[in-house]
């Protein structure tokens, strides 16, 4: 299955039925530009719109993947071939796609120590290990703990439904949480009446900007995002798309991960039992993302 010829297999198809690419694509859901993109080959279109596209272009979908017209036999013979290369591309979209995430935040972790006295030594080692994980995953193996737990995923399979719904319930919980005035920690100095030293821990909502004015705005960010993946969640509930489950992993990926920065970065006493529970929240709402959107 090549993209550049299914592109312009659409590209002469539609201009044999004399339809513009706006066209085309209201006819099909999308919008002009996504239609352009296919046709230039940057891009294959949603499984979802396979059908309709190809009963707009007055095709058939083994054709269109194909990117040539077929004759019945060859339609026959070649159905198994083109439905297994359009696997194969999109196994590799996926594998691309966690690299670059993969990449992203190792880097991002390297950078870190540049802009924070926190745990540099901690903070290099991960970013170094997650940039070592990616350019496995570039080269198409995968670690071992990897492979044994897509074979789990796969033998306990989740009904899609299922899952959507406990994407919902984790993140609504995760919000529950943040909106309690114990999950954000602060650690202030003060000096006693002897000269002493001392500090003073107390707690704060996620949405609280008193700790971003002392540099710790991860929870806010945490908050924010949670409340927009919540919404996200809630319309999949009612409208199921690849779109919306694409979102709601790349929100959902730096929302745990800043949820577990504070004591990372600022030390154990920024540590909380409410913050545990928003990252598990948030870890487990991600793995239901995860199996909805297989």
């Amino acid at each position: 299955m090549d993209p550049q010829k299914t592109g312009q297999f659409i590209c002469i198809l539609r201009k044999q039925r004399g339809l513009t690419q706006r066209e085309l694509a209201e006819a099909v859901g999308v919008t002009d530009k996504a239609v352009s993109r296919w046709e230039r080959g940057r891009g294959l279109p949603d499984v979802s719109l396979l059908s309709p596209l190809a009963a707009a272009l007055g095709t058939s979908v083994t054709e269109l993947l194909a990117g040539e017209p077929l004759t019945a036999e060859e339609r026959g013979a070649r159905s198994d071939s083109v439905l297994l290369e359009a696997l194969r591309y999109t196994g590799s979209m996926g594998r691309k796609t966690a690299v670059l995430l993969t990449a992203l935040a190792g880097v991002f972790l390297l950078l870190l120590p540049l802009f924070t006295a926190g745990r540099r030594l901690v903070l290099r080692l991960t970013g170094a290990a997650l940039l070592a994980l990616a350019v496995l995953l570039a080269r198409g193996r995968r670690p071992g703990f990897l492979a044994a737990w897509r074979r789990a995923l796969s033998e306990r399979l989740v009904r899609r439904s299922t899952a959507r719904v406990l994407t919902a319930v984790f993140f609504a919980a995760a919000l529950g949480l943040e909106l309690t005035p114990c999950g954000a920690v602060m650690r202030f100095g003060y000096q006693a009446e002897d000269g002493s030293i001392g500090f003073v821990r107390k707690t704060y909502s996620y949405f609280s900007l008193l700790p971003v004015g002392y540099g710790d705005f991860f929870p806010l960010l945490t908050g924010i995002l949670t409340a927009a993946l919540l919404l996200l969640s809630l319309i999949r509930l009612r409208r199921d798309s690849r779109r919306t489950g694409s979102l709601l992993f790349l929100g959902g990926v730096p929302a745990a991960v800043f949820s577990l920065l504070p004591p990372v970065l600022f030390g154990a006493e920024y540590f909380s039992a409410a913050g545990s529970g928003i990252t598990a929240c948030l870890s487990c709402a991600l793995l239901a993302v995860i199996l909805a959107n297989r």
